[in-house]
C-alpha cells in the first residue's frame, strides 16, 4: 500500500485585518523528506500519519505539509497555491497511489470566504472519485456535515489543550487503511449544534466539558460499533455560517449507530449550553491583576495571568499595568515584535535600549509601549518543542531578545508563537518558579503544563479580537440562531 501525506492548516480569526500570507505558510511548510524527517516521532497530526504508516510497513509519498497556527484569514493565493501543490502531486502519482491523508484544521478562511470545505471540494473535483481521502481535524473546527459526502474518513482531536494530535493522525491513518483494506466499514454523520464558545470554555480537562467528553468516550466502550464519537467545540472567531459545535461520529457498517450517538451528543449539550459560557469568571484587567498580587504564594509557584483575547500575542493592555507593579518579578514569554526583537539584535548582551514594543497586529491590541531595557539575552533560536502538545516538532524563533524592565522579563520574538509550555524558561536557562507571574496568551493549550506549574489561573478579558464575550464582535457571516451570538 502507498498513501500520500499532506496538509494545509489555520485557524483563521477572520476579525484580524491583516492576512496570512502565502510567505507565512511557506516559511512553516515541510516537503518531501524533510516533512519526514520533521514529524517522524512527534505528538503531531503527521506524526501521527507516520507512526501508523510505519507500523503497518506503508509506503508515504511525502507531498507537502504545512500549520500557521491561529492567525487572520488566509489569502486566496494561499489557498489556491497548496491545493494545486497538493492536487498536482497525487494526479502524478494516482496510479501508484492507494490513498491519501490530509490534515486540515476546520476553521480556515481565505479573504473571499472559503473553507476548508471549499479545500476538500476542490481537491476532490481534481483528483477524482476514486481514490480514499482521510481528513484529521483540530477540535476547534467548524465543521460542515457536507464534508461526508466528499471524505472517505474522519476525525477530529478529542483534547484540548491538543495533547492527543499524534494519536488523532493515527486513528484518521487506522481508519483510511482498514477501508482500503476492506477490514472497516466506517460510516460518518456531522451533526451541528447551534452553540459558540469562546476557546477559553473548551478546554476538555475542565467541568462540565469534562463530564461531556467522558460522556463520549463511554459512548465508544458501550458500543464496539461506534468506532469514533468526536465533540468538535468549533471556533467563535472566524465568521462564517457553518460556525459551532459539532458531533463527528463514526459507525461499522451501520450508520443508525453513529446517528444515534450524535442525536444524543448534540442535545446534551444543547442542554447545557448556559454553563459551558460561564463568562462570570472572567475578570477585567484591574481586577485580575489585584487577584494576581493577593494570590502570590511562597508555593514556588508562579500565578498566571491569561490574556486570551490577545490573538497575535502582542497586546498591551495587562503588560501596560503590569510594568507598573512595584517589586512584583514577572515572566512575559513568546511576545510578538519582529521590528524591536530585530533592533533589540543590532545591540550587545547587558546593554540598554530603547524601544517601542507591542499592538503591531490591528488598532485592538491596545496602544504600543515605550520602554528602556536591558537586553539579556539575543539570537535565532530553534529547538524540539518540549511538553506534551505537539512534544518533538521543530520550533525556530526567528530573531529574538530577551529583555528586561524593571523586574519583568520579556521574550521578543520574530514568529509568532504562542507560549504554551516550560520551553521559553528551559530553554534559555530560566526557572519558571522563580517568577511570581507569568503572563500568557494561550486559549488552553497552556493547561497541559501550567495547571500543575502555577498557584493560580486567572483568566482577564481585554479588547482585542478574542473577547470572552462574543456578543462584542461584529459577526456578518454567522447563520441566525446560534448561541449566543445571533
Amino acid at each position: 500500500m502507498r498513501l500520500a501525506i499532506a496538509g494545509f492548516n489555520l485557524e483563521s480569526v477572520t476579525f484580524l485585518p491583516n492576512p496570512t500570507t502565502l510567505n507565512d505558510f511557506e516559511v512553516l511548510a515541510k516537503r518531501g523528506q524533510d516533512l519526514l524527517d520533521s514529524f517522524s516521532g512527534t505528538n503531531t497530526v503527521p506524526g501521527g500519519f507516520i507512526e501508523e504508516c510505519n507500523a503497518h510497513k506503508i509506503e508515504i509519498l511525502p507531498l507537502v505539509y504545512s500549520e500557521a497556527g491561529a492567525a487572520a484569514s488566509a489569502t486566496d493565493e494561499a489557498f489556491d497555491h497548496y491545493l494545486s501543490e497538493i492536487s498536482e502531486g497525487i494526479l502524478e502519482e494516482k496510479i501508484a497511489l492507494d490513498g491519501i491523508l490530509l490534515g486540515l484544521h476546520g476553521a480556515l478562511v481565505t479573504n473571499s470566504g472559503k473553507t476548508d470545505f471549499d479545500f476538500v471540494s476542490e481537491l476532490r473535483k481534481k483528483v477524482g472519485d476514486t481514490i480514499p481521502i482521510g481528513v484529521s481535524f483540530d477540535l476547534h473546527g467548524n465543521l460542515d456535515p457536507k464534508l461526508t459526502d466528499l471524505v472517505d474518513v474522519m476525525s477530529a482531536y478529542h483534547e484540548s489543550p491538543h495533547v492527543d494530535m499524534g494519536a488523532t493522525g493515527q486513528r484518521v491513518a487506522k481508519l483510511l487503511i482498514g477501508k482500503i483494506e476492506g477490514t472497516l466499514a466506517p460510516h460518518t454523520v456531522i451533526k451541528k449544534i447551534p452553540v459558540t464558545l469562546p476557546s477559553i470554555f473548551t478546554a476538555t480537562q475542565v467541568s462540565p466539558l469534562s463530564e461531556i467528553m467522558s460522556h463520549a468516550r463511554n459512548k465508544e466502550r458501550e458500543n464496539d460499533a461506534l468506532l469514533d464519537c468526536c465533540v468538535v467545540m468549533g471556533f467563535a472567531y472566524a465568521d462564517v455560517p457553518q460556525i459551532g459545535i459539532s458531533i463527528l461520529a463514526t459507525a461499522q457498517n451501520d450508520i443508525t449507530v453513529a446517528e444515534k450517538a450524535a442525536n444524543e451528543m448534540a442535545l446534551l449539550i444543547w442542554n447545557q449550553r448556559r454553563s459551558l459560557y460561564p463568562k462570570h469568571t472572567i475578570y477585567s484587567v484591574s481586577s485580575g491583576l489585584a487577584e494576581a498580587q493577593a494570590s502570590i504564594k511562597s508555593s514556588g509557584k508562579p500565578v498566571v495571568i491569561l490574556e486570551h483575547a490577545d490573538r497575535m500575542n502582542d497586546s498591551t493592555y495587562v503588560l501596560r499595568e503590569l510594568l507598573e507593579l512595584p517589586g512584583i518579578k514577572s515572566a512575559v514569554p513568546y511576545f510578538w515584535d519582529p521590528h524591536a526583537a530585530q533592533k533589540a539584535l543590532t545591540k550587545r548582551v547587558g546593554s540598554t535600549i530603547q524601544l517601542s514594543i507591542g499592538a503591531n497586529s490591528s488598532k485592538k491590541a491596545g496602544e504600543p509601549i515605550s520602554i528602556s531595557a536591558e537586553i539579556i539575552w539575543s539570537g535565532e533560536p530553534s529547538f524540539a518543542m518540549g511538553g506534551v502538545m505537539g512534544k518533538g516538532r521543530p520550533v525556530s524563533l526567528g530573531p529574538t531578545a530577551i529583555i528586561q524592565v524593571n523586574k519583568v522579563l520579556i521574550w521578543l520574538i520574530s514568529a509568532n508563537i504562542s507560549a504554551i509550555n516550560l520551553d521559553p524558561f528551559e530553554q534559555f536557562g530560566f526557572d519558571h518558579k522563580d517568577f511570581d507571574i507569568v503572563l500568557l496568551r494561550s486559549k488552553t493549550h497552556f493547561r497541559a503544563i501550567w495547571e500543575t506549574e502555577s498557584e493560580k489561573i486567572i483568566i482577564v478579558d481585554t479588547p482585542d479580537w478574542g473577547p470572552g464575550l462574543l456578543d462584542t464582535l461584529p459577526y456578518q457571516n454567522a447563520r441566525k440562531g446560534v448561541f449566543p451570538i445571533t
